[in-house]
């Protein structure tokens, strides 16, 4: 298995074969040209439910003389269908600075096999020059709040939107699906397509580019709440939009030497044993 790390250098050694490994293929349930996503459409598909995982592995680094958040997010999806999304176009390696649109499609099954009903544009497929392949943007909003998970921005912070290449990373256990998928769909960042298959999650470790938020100045012993929320703008489709969002409160104590250590307060509620409190977060 290819970490995203490893797969940005395996993805520099194929730039040859690139074009060949991502282009949509044009005929059949995969490919283009299919209506626009009217509610008639709607009715007959299945649709994914996009879900945030509680927050885990927060820790506080100096950066520059910044202390910045660091955290682990998983993004899941517990719906009826899969989350796909297509490039208007083949995505290519070689103009990274360009961006097209990303065409969300919803097809009639709860697997991959089966045949689109309808296509939405929902976002655009943007070029990550650190992670060095494709992400889609408007994925994920994170913020730090004061006293609540509703409460007053950390510094005036509102938000930071981040980007992500969707991919299936972490098998959900306990939801109450049946017919669970066990295999990976949805595993290369510069694939057919980009996205997150039924009972599945996308993990971004804390360790990577992107997962991190600036709280410098944080007071001791106040309680902070680090907030987490997919589909923040409602661009792509689903089937339920109200659960979108998860929290994971935090304290940040130094000791004599100025250390800081982070203790974990509440949480956003979640049912242990079903992935979503953020038990499968894997180390890496």
């Amino acid at each position: 298995m290819f970490t995203r790390r490893r797969r940005a250098r395996f993805i520099c050694g194929v730039g040859a074969l690139l074009a060949l490994a991502i282009t949509p293929v044009p005929t059949g349930s995969a490919g283009a040209g299919t209506g626009p996503c009217t509610p008639e459409a709607l009715a007959g598909g299945r649709l994914p439910d996009i879900r945030t995982v509680v927050p885990q592995q927060l820790n506080l680094v100096n950066e520059h003389q910044r202390e910045m958040l660091r955290f682990s997010n998983l993004i899941a999806n517990t719906g009826a269908g899969p989350w796909r999304l297509r490039p208007e176009f083949p995505l290519d390696d070689t103009a990274p600075d360009a961006q097209q649109t990303a065409i969300q499609q919803v097809l009639d099954s709860r697997d991959s096999s089966g045949a689109v009903v309808c296509e939405k544009p929902v976002s655009t497929f943007l070029y990550h020059p650190t992670h060095r392949h494709w992400h889609t943007d408007g994925i994920a909003e994170f913020s730090v709040r004061v006293g609540s998970p509703d409460g007053a921005a950390f510094n005036n912070l509102s938000g930071i939107k981040t980007t992500f290449c969707l991919i299936d990373w972490v098998k959900l256990v306990g939801t109450s699906n049946s017919g669970k998928s066990t295999s990976r769909v949805y595993f290369d960042c510069f694939g057919k397509f980009h996205g997150v298959s039924v009972d599945w999650a996308d993990q971004y470790h804390h360790a990577t580019d992107g997962q991190a938020l600036d709280i410098t100045g944080v007071v001791d012993g106040q309680e902070y709440f680090l907030v987490s929320v997919t589909n923040a703008d409602g661009r792509f489709v689903e089937s339920n939009y109200g659960n979108n969002t998860a929290w994971q409160g935090f304290k940040v104590f130094r000791d004599s030497n100025g250390n800081p250590k982070i203790v974990l307060t509440d949480h956003s509620p979640c049912q242990l044993g079903t992935g979503l409190c953020g038990e499968q977060t894997a180390n890496r």
